[in-house]
């Protein structure tokens, strides 16, 4: 017959421990040590490659499951979750298509993230496993945008995302992505520059919502109500 205290222990331990695995990505700093383990594969990779960088359509990607911390009330992923989770998209094809300009310091050179806009098609429930991949998009002489979708096992896409980015000197001088391309040794065809104006067609209308910070219409003309406590 099992003790009194080994069932206790357990009666504590087991639920205890499923509680764990099932919001491990809650724990402190797990989003971190998550970050830094992908770092740490795309760095020894592009060092292996002596920081030749892939094909510049290439696509990245990274497996995922929607554990019970990363969803809402209605029973399925949160909004917020595809975002938070796009960071490793950009992390791995930066270093991956990129890596001399991530790698090098002496070019003084940072890529930063300046907007992110997400359509969703279908949920993903918890538990489930998905894949996110990323590839570049098309750029101007200032932006860069990727594009991202979370497909499920089944082939369904739940999500489709960009990115908005820049890179910029250390002293904020904006660089062209075509300047960064060249350092990274992509050569700039006919066939690339024919890509990256068809997708620009529909990239460059997205950047009409930076009109949302002239929006002439005051946040105080109407009654503003407290905060709500959470």
């Amino acid at each position: 017959m099992p003790s009194t205290l080994t069932t206790a222990s357990a009666a504590i331990g087991v639920p205890a421990l499923l509680l764990l695995l099932t919001h491990m990505k809650s724990l402190p700093l797990a989003y971190t040590f998550r970050s830094w383990w992908l770092l740490r594969t795309v760095i020894k990779r592009a060092k292996a490659n002596k920081l030749k960088p892939e094909p510049l359509f290439t696509v990245v990607s990274e497996d995922h499951r929607c554990l019970y911390d990363d969803i809402d009330y209605n029973q399925h992923m949160n909004n917020i979750m595809y975002n938070k989770n796009l960071d490793f998209g950009r992390i791995h094809i930066l270093y991956t298509v990129l890596p001399r300009v991530m790698m090098e310091p002496h070019h003084h050179l940072f890529c930063h993230n300046a907007g992110v806009m997400c359509v969703f098609k279908k949920e993903i429930p918890p538990l489930s496993n998905y894949t996110i991949q990323t590839r570049i998009w098309t750029w101007n002489q200032k932006w860069m945008w990727l594009q991202h979708r979370f497909v499920l096992p089944n082939g369904d896409v739940a999500c489709y995302a960009v990115s908005k980015l820049v890179f910029k000197k250390t002293n904020g001088k904006t660089v062209p992505p075509t300047d960064v391309f060249e350092l990274c040794g992509h050569a700039l065809d006919d066939q690339v520059e024919e890509r990256r104006k068809r997708n620009w067609e529909v990239a460059g209308n997205l950047l009409e919502m930076d009109a949302l910070v002239k929006d002439p219409f005051s946040w105080t003309e109407q009654r503003v109500l407290p905060p709500a406590k959470l």
